[in-house]
């Protein structure tokens, strides 16, 4: 969410700025319910990830990458921005995808076949899918349990 703030302020493409605005607003959502669903199950607060953790998540940016974003040139900030965001949604599409086809939790597996498509809607609209294409490609996917 770090960088989807700095790309509401710094994106040079209105879209962006709006669609970064989108990600904080979604991803917060997805984190409070989230951290509801563990403190009514372990009736404590979530753990944060430990650095090993996140080292290994597919699309865990590391911080080289965070710091080439903020970094960039006002000229470069979208196409970074764009880039870095992509290899981060394809890994939690992946992780998603994971969780949907295990015998986990069938509310967890429930919101990670949501969070997979939404990444991969997400995808489709930072590589300029829009319109109508892009709801036909979203439907598709979902229906058809496509990963791209």
């Amino acid at each position: 969410m770090e960088l989807a703030r700095i790309a509401a302020r710094r994106a040079q493409a209105r879209h962006l700025q709006k669609f970064a605005l989108l990600m904080v607003a979604s991803q917060t959502g997805e984190n409070r319910l989230l951290a509801n669903w563990w403190l009514s199950w372990f009736d404590t607060a979530m753990p944060d990830c430990s650095s090993d953790e996140r080292a290994v998540m597919p699309g865990f940016l590391t911080l080289t990458e965070i710091k080439l974003v903020k970094l960039a040139p006002p000229d470069q900030f979208d196409a970074v921005f764009v880039e870095m965001m992509i290899r981060h949604h394809r890994g939690a599409v992946k992780m998603a995808d994971q969780m949907w086809h295990s015998r986990g939790d069938p509310r967890l597996r429930v919101m990670a076949h949501a969070i997979r498509h939404e990444q991969q809607g997400a995808i489709a609209l930072m590589h300029g899918e829009s319109g109508l294409a892009a709801v036909v490609t979203a439907t598709r996917n979902m229906l058809g349990d496509n990963v791209n």
